[in-house]
């Protein structure tokens, strides 16, 4: 939809000049690599992109990104009509031809008479003799020694982008090129815009309200297609009609549709005007226009503050300000402080492998079910796998060859399971390479493996713990070893074909050669959840199981309260699959209470203190797990690093401990437990004062923060006593 540049413009204009500090941002690893991506750009440091145009390199600062999220939704109605130029020459039209089509607002060419009357038009404005249009930019049409000619698309662009924001420095061309290459790559345009926004100080604002709510629906449409609001919009009785509800707050007739461009008359009801002269953007293949009846009261069926709830529920990222007759789009105070990531968006976890421990009954094999759920509708992203007691061996769990009627490969539920996780996170096989879909469209996938531990999973898990080490991301790139080796799936007279149905691969020939060539690796976007229960049917984990794993006592991260039984106000987060496998310091630079990870260095090597010398003992893998931990979770000040810390002696320190009272040094004035308990207090000083801490993986009703008692003492405290009373000790309930 081509859209009119030079009111959209001079809105960004206004946003622009009302800003007067723009703060210096740094680029994690994932940044970096999102950046490297574009063809000009050269290299990425903490905070400066190298570019290289032609032969010239230039570094330019980090707040370029900032000025690429605000504008972002003028930058790509700009790009779209420079598009219509190059489907022009892409059509044989000389650039003669255009500058005289421009000229003499010739629609009848096929690229031109497919656009709608009012589109024809914004285009010719745009391009033609009145510069107003391309707020004072040079024309893109050019004539010299009276040669008709065209300037370069790209550097007509930005020439438009400078007038909008006005850099003065001598690298301000170089901007709008960079602005230019990223609406070619509009995933990464999405993802940096996502996660540089919070740090603009304004985002949308405006006197006059109409206006300023015309401004935002069009923002957050460019921000992410309306899709947090989406769900709450239906059909009027009149279908002509749109509505917005979340429960009490309802806002009625706030979008007029059409298949077809609508004049003013349209628009109007007896003789005002009920909406947008101009659609404001494009929902199922509808235009959709929106009203200009909003009041700043309450009561009335258009009014601000129950827009302004609704907004913030679904954007929490963003607050909407209402002051001395402005309206403004801000930046949500809470992104800098405690926000924790919403449950709708979900929030990424350190390991693909969890332990959820606790007595029978608690809801560990719902949980499991609950987080597939809210990843994607439907069961096909959920498997529950019963654990058999005779389980010995892999071929339990991945398939075996059968020798009935043939030798022929059977798969199991679970391995197709594996390769249904592949096929959604495949976009497509290059070479020996897997590449993957965008990481954030890419949905998780859930195995719970119930009763885990009927049978020793050491044994038929083996296979599994091998390779789980072997994940590797680099950035956005995947790799691992096979789980099912080539040889396991071409058994001589193995009927291929069938295999290949059996799997679900049918039509996806080329990730069946690559499977068939190099095997079949754990899928990126596969968490495996095992419900643990420790009594006299089951068997013990070995630390080589625990040390992989993501262990959590569901009785302490999510206790059954029996007065909350009809009316839960805690929810659990959203969990997603892990996308790192190892960090590096510069990975630590969006993650404001640990900048360097120096701090988690040091308290891993104090908490090690009192395990030294026993089997307890930390090593590389727990350093890499901590780190991981803070990476994930990316505390923004000291008490939620400490909650970090908490957690991890929770999941992956506790869990190692066992033993009677030898063992424990018990049999002295300080057992190791009270060492740890006391080490423990001493490292989480701001917590242990507050007698709270912020909880990463649940919010409470309304998807806010939620706090609980500092975890890890508490359950050093239980341990303690069970050793006291009963000889032995471990972390299993």
């Amino acid at each position: 939809m081509l859209t009119r540049i030079k009111e959209i413009g001079e809105d960004y204009q206004k946003r622009f000049k009302a800003i007067d500090r723009w703060s210096e941002i740094v680029f994690s690893r994932e940044d970096q690599d999102l950046l490297k991506r574009l063809p000009m750009v050269e290299d990425v440091d903490r905070s400066s992109i190298l570019i290289r145009i032609d032969e010239s390199h230039a570094y330019l600062p980090s707040q370029y990104i900032l000025y690429a999220s605000l504008i972002k939704e003028f930058a790509e109605d700009l790009y779209a009509h420079t598009q219509i130029i190059q489907s022009l020459k892409s059509s044989g039209q000389s650039n003669s031809a255009i500058y005289d089509l421009i000229t003499n607002r010739d629609s009848q060419h096929a690229v031109l008479s497919s656009l709608s009357s009012e589109e024809q038009s914004n285009f010719f404005d745009l391009f033609g003799d009145d510069s107003s249009h391309a707020l004072t930019a040079k024309s893109i049409r050019s004539s010299k020694d009276s040669k008709k000619g065209l300037r370069g698309e790209g550097d007509f662009f930005s020439s438009v982008i400078l007038k909008v924001i006005n850099v003065p420095d001598a690298s301000s061309g170089l901007l709008g090129k960079l602005i230019y290459e990223l609406c070619g790559y509009p995933d990464v345009f999405q993802k940096l815009q996502h996660k540089f926004l919070i740090k603009v100080p304004l985002l949308v604002q405006g006197s006059a309200i109409g206006s300023f709510v015309n401004a935002l629906f069009r923002f957050l449409w460019s921000y992410d297609n309306l899709k947090k609001i989406r769900l709450l919009i239906s059909e009027n009785d009149d279908t002509r009609f749109l509505s917005i509800e979340d429960g009490k707050n309802k806002l009625t007739s706030v979008f007029r549709v059409s298949g077809t461009r609508l004049t003013q008359a349209d628009l109007r009801s007896g003789d005002k005007l009920r909406f947008a002269t101009s659609p404001s953007f494009v929902l199922d293949d509808k235009l959709i226009y929106v009203s200009t009846e909003w009041t700043s009261g309450t009561g009335s069926r258009l009014d601000i503050d129950t827009l302004k709830k609704i907004v913030e529920k679904c954007y929490p990222e963003f607050c909407i300000e209402v002051a001395s007759g402005t309206f403004k789009l801000l930046p949500s105070t809470a992104n800098a402080a405690e926000l924790i990531p919403n449950s709708a968006a979900g929030t990424s976890i350190p390991k693909s492998f969890l332990l959820l421990a606790g007595i029978s009954g608690t809801g560990k094999t719902q949980f499991v079910r609950r987080q597939a759920a809210a990843s994607s509708p439907g069961d096909s992203n959920y498997l529950l796998v019963p654990v058999r007691p005779d389980w010995h061996e892999p071929s339990d769990l991945l398939g075996y060859v059968s020798r009935i009627s043939g030798e022929r490969y059977v798969p199991t539920p679970f391995l197709k399971f594996m390769v249904a996780a592949w096929c959604d996170a495949v976009e497509r096989v290059d070479t020996d390479r897997i590449m993957l879909r965008p990481l954030d469209d890419i949905t998780t996938f859930w195995v719970c493996l119930d009763e885990m531990n009927l049978a020793p999973v050491e044994q038929y898990f083996a296979d599994y713990l091998a390779v789980l080490e072997t994940r590797r991301w680099d950035g956005i790139t995947y790799t691992c070893d096979a789980l099912v080796h080539p040889a396991r799936l071409m058994e001589r007279d193995v009927s291929l074909s069938e295999l290949q149905r059996s799997l679900g691969l049918e039509g996806r020939d080329e990730l069946w050669a690559h499977f068939l060539k190099h095997g079949i690796p754990l899928p990126p976007n596969l968490i495996v959840a095992g419900t643990v229960n420790m009594d006299e049917t089951t068997h013990g984990f070995s630390r080589k199981v625990i040390d992989r794993a993501f262990t959590i006592d569901f009785g302490e991260f999510f206790p059954n309260d029996f007065d909350k039984f009809f009316a839960p106000d805690r929810s659990p987060m959203t969990l997603k699959f892990s996308r790192y496998s190892n960090v590096t310091q510069a990975d630590f630079a969006d993650v404001p209470a640990d900048l360097d990870g120096a701090k988690s260095v040091s308290f891993l090597k104090e908490v090690n203190e009192p395990l030294r010398g026993t089997p307890f003992e930390l090593a590389f893998r727990a350093m890499n797990e901590l780190l991981l931990a803070v990476k994930c979770f990316a505390p923004t000040d000291e008490e939620a690093l400490e909650a970090v810390w908490d957690d991890f002696l929770m999941t992956k320190v506790l869990p190692r401990i066992e033993g009677d009272a030898e063992k424990l040094r018990a049999d002295g004035d300080e057992s190791l437990l009270d060492s740890l308990g006391n080490k423990v207090k001493q490292l989480l000083i701001k917590t242990t004062a507050a007698g709270t801490r912020p909880d990463f993986l649940k919010t409470d009703a309304t998807g806010g923060a939620v706090h609980v008692p500092v975890r890890s003492l508490r359950k050093i405290q239980w341990m303690r006593e069970r050793l006291v009373n009963n000889g032995f000790t471990s972390f299993w309930p």
